[in-house]
């Protein structure tokens, strides 16, 4: 079976010596058929363009939330398992997959016991994501704990600062269904996989509104948006459904998966079913 492994060291959690690393756990697990790209961030999408020629049958990606994502996004229809791995900040897939294990625990865990699953997920345009879509100005926090695992401290307090003028300034209108529409500081649409209320199977995202007056508050339900994850709070409100539609006056913040993309003021966002093909332990230590 062709293996192929991608490490971004620019990703902030692994490094040029992870290559190694891997290579190790790999052949101690019998996976001698392996090329690996190793590199830092302007290098690794041509290391994804030569993956794909390579045509591996598994794809191991160490990196962060966008190398990640990307990963996921270049499996997408086709025959190719992805492993990915934790190497950045919030690792949002690879800790809806593996929970709190290091790369090297949940690499090896994975290949001592691996088990296919079939991720259904949802797109905005060509961008996809596989665990949640968090819409608006609280999700500019991530950018400033980005800054600062970076050590950038003077660029994180800029982007904090800007993330707290924006925070009751940038209204979502949100449109789910005839029934179900009207404004909120927060839209975060989920995925299956870490729903806490829908099966792995089912066909459908999960939306929620979130509306509070308190930014402590609306901070804390944000970033557990972000892995999925809520509080039995009287400010969320969810629905299940296939699309949702958000705009606002202004520039819209927009995280897939802990990663940011522009969309402009208006994005749909819809229920993309059977979407990538991941490698999980059958038995995950959690």
């Amino acid at each position: 079976m062709k293996v192929g492994a991608i490490i971004n060291t620019s990703s902030g959690g692994c490094d040029s010596e992870s290559e190694a690393e891997m290579l190790d756990i790999l052949k101690g697990a019998g996976v001698t058929n392996c090329k690996s790209w190793c590199g830092e961030s302007d290098q690794i999408e041509r290391a994804f363009a030569e993956a794909a020629m390579h045509k591996s049958k598994m794809l191991v990606v160490l990196g962060g939330d966008g190398t990640i994502r990307t990963a996921a996004e270049a499996c997408t229809g086709t025959d190719t398992y992805l492993l990915p791995l934790p190497g950045g900040t919030l690792n949002v897939l690879p800790r809806a997959l593996y929970g709190d294990s290091s790369w090297q625990e949940a690499l090896k865990e994975t290949l001592a016991n691996p088990l296919t699953k079939e991720l259904s997920g949802g797109r905005v345009g060509d961008k996809l994501f596989f665990v949640a879509a968090v819409v608006g100005a609280p999700s500019l926090w991530m950018e400033a704990r980005e800054a600062i695992r970076e050590g950038d401290i003077l660029n994180a307090v800029g982007k904090a600062g800007v993330a707290f003028e924006a925070m009751f300034d940038t209204t979502i209108q949100y449109f789910i269904s005839t029934e179900v529409s009207g404004e909120a500081e927060v839209v975060a649409v989920i995925c299956p996989l870490v729903s806490e209320q829908m099966s792995e199977s089912e066909q459908a995202l999960e939306a929620a509104a979130i509306d509070v007056e308190n930014a402590t508050e609306l901070l804390g339900l944000a970033t557990a948006a972000a892995f999925g994850k809520w509080r039995d709070d009287e400010s969320v409100t969810l629905t299940k459904t296939h699309q949702v539609t958000v705009q606002s006056k202004k520039d819209i913040p927009l995280f897939l998966d802990g990663e940011r993309v522009k969309v402009g003021t208006e994005a749909e966002i819809s229920f993309v079913p059977n979407a990538v093909n991941v490698i999980v332990p059958e038995n995950p230590i959690r």
